[in-house]
């Protein structure tokens, strides 16, 4: 190993955001000589005007510059305590039974999804919301209902497709298609499908059977956003009339106005999937936002939880059950859906959470103006790190170069760091020694199979050679094999990522 100022380890941020950063640690860092390209200043850095005092609501961020948004934001501190003072003041039982305290819970349940679909701009009276664990659990919800239901089907399994950018949970339900899957490996195919859907190559034996289209709305990798129109037009499809769509909207609702997908119900998906904590940073909760037009497809699954039924047959050769998602208008879909006991106490937080932020930040379209234009500074500083032999320091990935436009792009920034000699520095010692440093990034594949070996140009033997080679996800991944690197290093700047105890002036 080389032995170096930690200054040039982390000039990658540092340069990228226009900051000079000296660091004290003494770390094994690979030697570089990076000149930017572009002097930036500080102006930007600063988050805009909400007219609060942020370093009071995020004590907790007073060391380090946090820079892995993408897998959580961090929390405000009223949220905190405001749900402690509600726990103190109230007493919240199982909202399944039906006294006093456990009114409560119910009552304050029924008020927080209202309210969440409100924050989210879904109507009610067009979205129901399932709560679910994240985002994951609501993919798995839907991609059993459609299991259960298309073995009513001759084929006894429904076609499944999903865009190359999806995360591994996404991926993960053509395991429930026997066989019936496709992978599009750009969004100019999936554009071709969707117009001429009889013509194209999708593994589909049948075109007007039962049939789920899922994608993420920002790849969790690159922060490339995919058109929100793909819905609408699978829906307006002669041919594609039973093929439902599922949007993961994990990484999107972090720092986009979701409003923008659900202002109109018509070209709204018909699943749409989330992990409430990567827009609030707590409580840990997720949600299922359903286009109730849609939803009835979701009541037709064959397991049943306590709470989703309301009669049981136990004895008998034929026992039956009466599921709540089949009885509408006496219920609600979400009824038949949420299986056992709700965690209310996180519900109860999730309330306090979006009170919190409508306060601190105003709306979505605050957070993601800014963040766009954090996203681009950050992407043009990180473009003009060289070396002083003139090759390039930073290998960015991305499909997109529309870095200014938050309706092409998130929140990320996918990468990896070369030294001199075109070598790639491994992006677990890079991550390690940018921890040390109070630089707090994410590294490895992050659950992105596709975007990972296409962008990193890999092809299907080669990812055989890898595994065979010893490379697996996780802590103990190789980070090169065969002189290419097997993942990334990410930054997800949000609204604050430097330590609120001080201003840009006193960082440098």
């Amino acid at each position: 190993m080389w032995k170096l100022s930690g200054r040039l380890v982390i000039s990658f941020i540092c340069v990228g955001f226009g900051k000079i950063f000296t660091s004290t640690h003494s770390i094994p860092i690979y030697p570089a000589s990076l000149s930017p390209q572009r002097p930036l200043g500080f102006d930007f850095l600063r988050p805009l005007h909400v007219g609060k005092d942020l370093s009071k609501e995020y004590p907790h961020m007073s060391d380090g510059t946090y820079l892995d948004h993408g897998g959580t934001t961090i929390y405000a501190k009223s949220t905190v305590e405001a749900f402690a003072s509600k726990m103190i003041t109230g007493l919240y039982g199982n909202p399944h039974s039906q006294n006093s305290p456990a009114r409560l819970s119910g009552d304050v349940v029924d008020q927080v999804r209202e309210k969440t679909l409100k924050f989210l701009g879904a109507d009610p009276a067009d979205f129901d919301l399932i709560f679910v664990a994240n985002a994951t659990a609501g993919i798995k919800l839907v991609a059993d209902c459609f299991r259960d239901l298309a073995e009513k089907s001759r084929d006894r399994a429904f076609w499944y497709g999903y865009h190359k950018d999806a995360h591994t949970s996404i991926v993960g339900v053509r395991e429930l298609t026997y066989g019936q899957c496709h992978c599009f490996e750009s969004d100019k195919e999936v554009e071709e499908w969707l117009q001429y859907p009889e013509n194209a190559s999708v593994n589909r034996s049948t075109l007007n059977g039962l049939g789920l289209f899922a994608y993420p709305g920002q790849s969790n990798m690159t922060g490339r956003r995919l058109p929100l129109s793909w819905s609408w037009r699978a829906r307006h499809s002669e041919t594609l009339q039973n093929t439902y769509t599922l949007l993961d909207a994990a990484a999107l609702a972090m720092t986009y106005p979701m409003e923008n997908v659900f202002q109109d119900a018509d070209r709204a998906p018909d699943f749409t999937c989330f992990s409430l904590y990567k827009v609030f940073g707590f409580p840990d909760v997720g949600a299922l936002v359903v286009r109730k037009e849609s939803g009835h497809i979701l009541a037709l699954r064959k397991y049943f939880g306590g709470g989703t039924v309301s009669m049981v047959s136990t004895f008998g050769d034929a026992p039956w059950h009466r599921s709540k998602g089949l009885q509408t208008p006496r219920y609600n879909l979400h009824e038949g859906l949420e299986d056992g006991t709700l965690p209310f106490h996180s519900i109860l937080a999730l309330g306090e959470a979006i009170d919190v932020h409508l306060r601190l930040y105003g709306s979505m379209k605050n957070i993601s103006a800014h963040t766009s234009y954090l996203v681009e500074r950050l992407h043009c500083g990180m473009a003009g790190l060289f070396h002083a032999n003139g090759r390039p320091a930073c290998e960015i990935y991305s499909e997109n170069r529309e870095f200014k436009n938050p309706s092409k792009q998130g929140s990320a920034i996918a990468f990896n760091m070369l030294l001199p000699s075109g070598e790639y520095i491994p992006y677990r010692d890079l991550e390690r020694i940018a921890n040390d440093a109070g630089f707090y990034i994410r590294s490895g594949g992050v659950c992105n199979p596709g975007g990972i070996f296409s962008l990193l140009g890999y092809e299907p033997w080669m990812t055989d050679r890898a595994l065979s080679g010893g490379h697996h996800c996780g802590t103990d991944a190789r980070s090169i094999l065969h002189g290419r690197p097997t993942g990334y290093v990410g930054s997800n700047p949000w609204w604050f990522f430097f330590p609120l105890h001080s201003g840009p002036a006193s960082l440098s």
